[in-house]
C-alpha cells in the first residue's frame, strides 16, 4: 500500500484527535462514573471511529474492523442527541422511559449491528440513516438554542455554544458532503481538512473541558429562604446585598407578573449587567433556568386563588395570563410539574 505525503500528514493528524480523545475519555471516567459520562465517552469512541475509518486508506484493509467502526460512526448522532438532551433538558430521564421504548431501541441496536457491523452498510437503508441522522441532528441544534436566553447555568450555556457552533453544524456539513458528491468527499484535501476540524474541535473542547468550563458551581438555596427572608440569606455575598434586597422587593410587588418577562427586562429594570444578575440568580439562589425563579413565584400565587373560595368561578385561564404565562398550556405544564396534579385537581381539593 502506497501512502503519499498527504495520506501521512493526514494520518498523523487524525492519531492526534484519536489520541487526545482517549485521553479525554479516560479522564472523564475518573471523574464520574454515570450516565452522562457513559454517554459522553461513546459519543467520543464514536468519534473515533469516525476518524479511523474515513482514513486515507483502502477499504479491504480493514477486513471485519470496517464493520464495527461503521457501526460507531453511524449511531454517533444519536448518542450525541441523548447527551445533549440529557444535559440541556433538566427533566430529561431516559433510564424512566418504559419498557416498550427501551425494547425499541435494544431491537433498533441489533438492526444497526447487523446492517453496519455485518453487511458493512450494504443496502439503501445507509442513505436513509443519513437523512434520519439529519433530523436529529437539526433536534440538537433547536434544543441548544430554544432555551439559551433561559438558562442560568453559565457552564450550560457554554456548552450550548460549543454545540451550536462546532459539533453541529461540522455534522450537517459531513452528511450534506456524504449524501453529496463522492468526488469532493474521496479527494485528499477535504480529508485533511476534515482531520484537521476535527483535531481543532477536540483541542478546543478539552481546553475548556480542563479548565471547567463545562462543569456546573451551582450553590442552591431553598426557595422559602429567598421569600421569607428580608434580609440577605448568608449565602449571598456582599457584592449582591442590595440588590437582591432589591430583586426580592420587586418580585413581592408583584413584577413577576409580567407578560413574557425575560431576564434582560428585568436586569434592565434592577439597572444591572445581565450577566451578574443571571450569576445572582443561578449561583446564590439556586435556580438553574430564570422561567423556574418566576414559577417559584407564580404558582404559589395561583395556588393562593385556588384555595380562596372567592376565586371559584375565576376561570384558570385567566389566573394563568394574569400570572404572566402566555398560554394555558406552559400554565398546566410547570403547575403539574411543581404539584404533581393538575392546576383544577388542585383547585377541587379546596373547593369540594
Amino acid at each position: 500500500m502506497y501512502l503519499s505525503f498527504a495520506d501521512i500528514f493526514d494520518l498523523f493528524l487524525r492519531f492526534l484527535a484519536v489520541g487526545q480523545l482517549s485521553l479525554l475519555c479516560h479522564y472523564i471516567l475518573s471523574k464520574n462514573q454515570n450516565l452522562s459520562s457513559a454517554l459522553a465517552v461513546s459519543v467520543n469512541i464514536c468519534l473515533c471511529a469516525y476518524l479511523l475509518l474515513t482514513a486515507p486508506i483502502p477499504d479491504h484493509y480493514y477486513g471485519v474492523l470496517r464493520g464495527i467502526l461503521l457501526f460507531f460512526t453511524e449511531v454517533a448522532p444519536y448518542l450525541l442527541w441523548l447527551l445533549v438532551l440529557l444535559h440541556f433538558k433538566d427533566n430529561f430521564q431516559p433510564t424512566k422511559w418504559s419498557i416498550w421504548i427501551k425494547v425499541s431501541i435494544g431491537l433498533m441496536l441489533l438492526w444497526f449491528i447487523y446492517f453496519f457491523g455485518y453487511i458493512k452498510g450494504s443496502g439503501s437503508f445507509h442513505q436513509v440513516n443519513h437523512l434520519i441522522q439529519l433530523f436529529f441532528i437539526i433536534h440538537i441544534i433547536y434544543v441548544a438554542v430554544q432555551e439559551f436566553p433561559d438558562d442560568l447555568v453559565q457552564a450550560r450555556r457554554n456548552a450550548r455554544l460549543v454545540t451550536i457552533i462546532y459539533t453541529c453544524i461540522y455534522l450537517i456539513l459531513i452528511l450534506i458532503l456524504e449524501l453529496g458528491n463522492a468526488v469532493i468527499r474521496d479527494s485528499s484535501i477535504f480529508s485533511i481538512v476534515n482531520a484537521g476540524l476535527v483535531l481543532v474541535s477536540t483541542s478546543f473542547f478539552s481546553w475548556h473541558y480542563f479548565n471547567n468550563r463545562f462543569t456546573e458551581k451551582t450553590k442552591t438555596a431553598s426557595v422559602e429562604e429567598i421569600k421569607d427572608n428580608d434580609n440577605y440569606p448568608p449565602s449571598i455575598p456582599l457584592v449582591f446585598k442590595n440588590v437582591y434586597q432589591q430583586l426580592n422587593q420587586l418580585m413581592q410587588d408583584g413584577f413577576y407578573t409580567e407578560t413574557q418577562l425575560s431576564i434582560k427586562q428585568l436586569a434592565n429594570k434592577l439597572k444591572m449587567p445581565e450577566h451578574q444578575l443571571r450569576e445572582l440568580i443561578n449561583k446564590h439562589l439556586g435556580f438553574r433556568n430564570f422561567s423556574d425563579f418566576l414559577s417559584s413565584y407564580r404558582i404559589p400565587a395561583a395556588c393562593a386563588q385556588f384555595e380562596d373560595i372567592t376565586f371559584i368561578r375565576k376561570p384558570i385561564l385567566t389566573i394563568a395570563l394574569e400570572l404572566g404565562y402566555g398560554s394555558i398550556a406552559t400554565f398546566n405544564r410547570t403547575f403539574k410539574a411543581q404539584k404533581g396534579i393538575t392546576p383544577k385537581e388542585y383547585r377541587n381539593k379546596f373547593q369540594k
